[in-house]
């Protein structure tokens, strides 16, 4: 049984996020006045999902049978702000606090045993007055690593448990 999406993480900017994500992202911003996150952001991220099997019948009644999934995620040294569109649905977007959250790698969970992927279990996500979990899944290569390497360092840090990631450009030279 081969992959069940193909998935490619890119490192961007910002404004070179999907368009109706970016919308999506910056009205989220406006609307609970985020003002600077892109500015404070530490990675940027775009995460492509394209599925490569027909979902099964209780996938799609389940309303998971998109085949196309598209995230946007901005980490700051104190929030994360991502933005999602599952197939044509409309996009929406979210934010929490790093300092509420917990990461777990995706391939030690115990669904990876039955459907091997790559990406981070985001745990204590608010939504609709309950506290939930998101998937960021992740492609594989340099782009995806570096993109999990400084989200988890940023939520260590905003639990006090190691040093803030260097922001982007900090290690330029002159």
């Amino acid at each position: 049984m081969g992959p069940e999406w193909e998935r490619t993480t890119r490192i961007c900017p910002s404004i070179e996020f999907d368009p109706g994500l970016l919308q999506a992202l910056r009205e989220y911003v406006e609307l609970h006045e985020l003002a600077q996150v892109e500015a404070q952001a530490l990675v940027s991220f775009e995460t492509v999902s394209r599925r490569l099997k027909r979902p099964g019948l209780t996938m799609r009644l389940a309303g998971a049978g998109h085949m196309e999934m598209t995230q946007a995620v901005i980490v700051t040294p104190t929030r994360l702000v991502w933005a999602q569109r599952a197939g044509k649905d409309e996009s929406f977007a979210g934010s929490q606090l790093l300092m509420r959250l917990d990461l777990t790698d995706y391939e030690k969970s115990p669904a990876a045993q039955m459907i091997p992927d790559h990406g981070l279990e985001v745990h204590g996500i608010e939504a609709q007055g309950s506290i939930g979990s998101l998937l960021f899944m992740l492609g594989e290569g340099p782009d995806a690593d570096r993109a999990r390497r400084i989200f988890k360092e940023a939520v260590r840090a905003a639990h006090g448990e190691g040093p803030a990631p260097e922001p982007p450009g900090a290690d330029a030279q002159p």
